[in-house]
């Protein structure tokens, strides 16, 4: 049973069961500092814990116990942390402002943004793709989706990065709380701002399903902060690790090169092999049978999602990154009620990032071994700090 009195819902670190990660058997349970929780690790078995309505993201499984967490605090009266009937509430309304519709309009747009970031950096024949595109592409498209000013984006950038810290001490936990409370109290004002005099975006469409359908002050501003953290921090993590996958990978670089039109099946591949998620959290709020075992009410699930994606049982060599195979099961995005949201906009953003870069640049290459790009720290979320690359510099146009 997951201590969740005294340590708050402590999650595992990672790191301490990296030996158990990418065994394809059944869900097992692991122990480690005193917490003990079931580390599940095949395909049918992850796609059913991430569906089953009697599992629940940690966040939500905090709230319902009355708890408050880094986690929870940050997805408090959200898509993820939240369970039904208010996630049903909440889901329904965003559907109506985050329509197909209004994410394809914004592909002229995802082009216009992804052009002027490589003008940027065409004359210079190298860049960290990282900072130059990966991380301003997202950050501008959400941005621009809920309305934020540009005067506004770089400070927004600097709460969310504290945001995202892991609180390993005092002092940095401390640091992320003031940001988290900063960028509220900003979301805050600009709801408030957008209730008076609302405008074409989607914090305005929020404020709207708050006059005709109840949706809270607070719903509407924590939806915003989640989407403002979310929209950019996963998309980008996604983007420079696909075109790293790419990079390493020549022959596979190459067949999206002769052909352009992989890139939108050649995503899903991507999304597999190289997305941002590396073990999902989940709690059990009743008794669950998941494959042979029966995980009890309360008790902490570790998704191995790195293992589920390349189960034997559904990948063929699933180590291997392989653009012509149809990997539209993928879970990167979930499964179920929990399913994102936001999941046609990072596709979109995706392909024309990957798109533009090929015929943009065809000699791309990275200006350092792959060995020796440096990877975030945390130990949830596969990301890189920094990815550099050179290529031909171009001369700017006139």
């Amino acid at each position: 049973m997951a201590d969740t009195s005294e340590e708050e819902l402590r999650i595992l670190d990672p790191k301490t069961v990296a030996d158990e990660l990418r065994k394809h058997g059944p869900p097992r349970q692991i122990t480690m500092h005193g917490t003990t929780a079931w580390l599940v690790s095949r395909y049918d078995e992850v796609r059913d814990c991430l569906g089953h309505p009697g599992m629940s993201p940690a966040a939500a499984y905090a709230a319902s116990q009355g708890q408050t967490t880094p986690v929870s605090g940050l997805f408090e009266d959200t898509l993820p942390g939240t369970n039904p009937p208010q996630h049903t509430r909440l889901r329904r309304l965003l559907a109506k402002a985050f329509t197909t519709r209004r994410v394809e309009s914004l592909r002229p747009r995802v082009q216009e943004i992804t052009d002027s970031l490589l003008d940027r950096i065409a004359v210079e024949g190298q860049a960290d793709l990282v900072t130059a595109l990966a991380i301003p592409l997202p950050m501008q498209v959400i941005c621009e989706l809920l309305g934020v000013p540009i005067a506004d984006r770089t400070e927004f950038h600097q709460w969310a990065d504290l945001m995202l810290t892991p609180p390993l001490d005092p002092d940095t936990a401390a640091r992320s709380q003031d940001a988290a409370t900063k960028l509220w109290t900003y979301m805050e004002d600009l709801a408030e701002a957008r209730r008076k005099a609302p405008e074409d975006d989607l914090i305005s469409d929020l404020m709207s399903a708050h006059e005709d359908d109840r949706l809270s002050h607070r719903e509407v501003v924590a939806t915003a902060r989640m989407m403002l953290i979310a929209g950019y921090e996963l998309t980008g993590s996604f983007i420079s690790n696909a075109v790293l996958a790419l990079l390493s990978r020549p022959d596979q670089l190459e067949l999206l090169r002769k052909d352009p039109e992989l890139a939108g099946r050649g995503l899903e591949e991507l999304l597999r092999h190289a997305g941002p998620g590396i073990l999902v959290v989940r709690f059990a709020n009743e008794d669950v049978e998941i494959g042979p075992v029966r995980i009890r009410a309360g008790e902490q699930v570790l998704l191995d999602m790195d293992a589920a994606h390349s189960d034997p049982a559904h990948f063929t060599d699933g180590e291997r990154l392989d653009l012509t195979r149809d990997s539209g099961m993928h879970l990167q995005f979930g499964h179920g009620i929990h399913y994102c949201i936001g999941a046609p906009l990072a596709r979109v953003e995706g392909q024309i990032a990957l798109e533009s870069l090929v015929r943009r640049f065809p000699g791309l290459r990275l200006s350092v071994p792959a060995s020796e790009i440096s990877h975030s720290k945390n130990p949830f979320i596969r990301s890189l700090t920094a990815l550099p690359v050179e290529f031909e510099a171009q001369r700017p146009e006139g």
